[in-house]
């Protein structure tokens, strides 16, 4: 157990990075035409989607039509929340 929870804790915070690439690449990819480019975005959103999905549903009546996705967001708050919890637990 000892070596199982920094394990997790450094997955959750490679997993905020990914989530915060794939913010980044969604907007770049749009502009660019190079194709490094667009398949390390759908490399990454084939990690974060599944994540991001849920709290989209959630947040789609609330947010209406602003055009503004912040669910990344609200998905790396609650990774860091977890990573805490985590260290302060063990």
């Amino acid at each position: 157990m000892e070596v199982l929870i920094p394990l997790v804790t450094e997955a959750i915070g490679v997993y905020s990075i990914i989530v915060f690439a794939n913010v980044i690449l969604s907007w770049v990819v749009n502009f660019s035409r190079n194709m490094t480019v667009r398949q390390l975005y759908w490399m990454t959103n084939r990690f974060v989607d599944p994540a991001l999905d849920p709290i989209r549903r959630v947040l789609s009546p609330l947010t209406g039509g602003l055009g503004i996705d912040i669910s990344p967001l609200i998905l790396i708050i609650f990774l860091q929340i977890l990573q805490r919890m985590l260290r302060a637990t063990f």
